[in-house]
């Protein structure tokens, strides 16, 4: 009894073994499909490409403009954006407000209490003075009827009344409640940031918050002196803000150039103004990195910057072979300065010649991961 159960441990266990071999080929197979051609190239299947995102498209000469990389800021345009200033002194009160909420105009930005200050309610006292200027007024004018007093002490009744009910208007304009004086704010937007925090006094005047609408913002390429004889021929621009990966093409978002400087700040850098339309997708005050186009361009092979991938230190290319679209070949490549959306290629390509400008970087993984043949690593 004993014997045969140790016989039918052992069939288990040879059984388990020859299993997790099978599955480990198997599994292996799977994350691989791919492997290394009899020339060196990286051989993967049509169907493989397809589900990786694999394009490939041929190359060719195109007119490539010079570039001049540099930083700047995106920045919001002249009227897009108001600054919401205290109507009155007191203690305010943000409600839920955070930087980047969304206000529409004649919404609620604050409400400042003037009760808890030493001076007292300012609309209360507001109130008082305009009806006894009203008072002081009505009785001034039936006295001048009666020739009591003179048609100049009636015209300073008049002007203290005015300027009574215009100052009385002004606090409560934007709306006044119980609890203080309603701050409205200007224009539909967002609330670009805060100036003050709740329970901070706060005096007539006082700014409490930037409201921007973003319809237009302006982008600002600060550009090293040594490039200023080329600033009469910047045509267009692309930039890629510094919270994503993804590059704009100015030309592209109704983008302008608007002006540049006559002179340095300073600083050896001279500022280069372009206005464009906000899609939604830009954060007003971020900076970026900017690639500025001549209208000087020359005929040259460009690629997307996708397509070039680097290991250490070279930069590399795949290439498709003419007699196998399952074959890809990696080429060493020499390029130049990119305009932040395409590079061109200087050296280790020739005009005609198919070029994967999507997915480099799942041929390069094949390449890494591909099985020489007959080796299975079935242990």
């Amino acid at each position: 009894m004993k014997k045969t159960a140790i016989l039918l441990a052992l069939c288990a266990l040879v059984s388990a073994c020859h299993h997790h071999g099978v599955k480990h080929v198997h599994d292996h197979e799977e994350v691989s499909e791919a492997h290394h051609h009899e020339d060196g190239g990286i051989e993967i299947s049509p169907e493989r490409q397809e589900k990786l995102g694999i394009l490939v498209e041929p190359v060719c000469r195109e007119a490539f403009s010079q570039v001049i990389r540099t930083s700047g800021q995106i920045e919001s345009s002249a009227g897009d954006e108001m600054t919401v200033v205290a109507k009155a002194d007191g203690i305010v009160r943000l409600g839920h407000l955070n930087e980047g909420s969304a206000v529409g105009k004649g919404s609620r930005i604050a409400l400042i209490s003037t009760k808890e200050i030493g001076s007292g309610d300012i609309l209360a006292k507001a109130a008082i003075t305009l009806e006894t200027a009203r008072k002081e007024y009505e009785r001034d004018r039936q006295l001048s009827q009666e020739n009591i007093v003179s048609e100049s002490h009636l015209d300073q009744s008049r002007l203290a009344y005015e300027h009574a009910r215009a100052a009385y208007e002004a606090l409560v304009s934007g709306g006044a409640e119980e609890d203080g004086l309603v701050v409205a704010s200007p224009l539909s937007g967002y609330i670009k940031n805060l100036l003050v925090k709740s329970g901070d006094y706060v005096q007539t005047g006082t700014p409490l918050a930037t409201v921007s609408c973003n319809r237009r913002l302006r982008l600002r390429a600060d550009v090293p002196e040594k490039y200023y004889p080329l600033l009469t021929q910047v045509r267009d621009a692309t930039f890629t803000p510094s919270y994503g990966d993804k590059s704009y093409r100015l030309s592209e978002l109704n983008g302008r150039l608007v002006s540049y400087g006559r002179a340095s700040d300073g600083d050896c850098f001279i500022p280069v103004i372009f206005e464009f339309d906000n899609k939604g997708t830009f954060l007003s005050g971020s900076f970026v990195e900017v690639y500025l186009k001549t209208a000087a361009a020359s005929p040259c092979i460009t690629v997307p910057l996708e397509a070039v991938v680097e290991d250490q230190g070279v930069r590399y290319v795949f290439v498709r072979e003419e007699d196998d679209d399952d074959c890809f070949e990696k080429r060493e490549v020499r390029i130049g300065q990119s305009d932040g959306q395409r590079v061109p290629v200087l050296d280790g390509l020739c005009e005609g010649e198919k070029v994967v400008v999507s997915g480099a970087v799942h041929v390069k993984l094949a390449g890494v991961s591909a099985v020489p043949a007959g080796h299975t690593h079935s242990h």
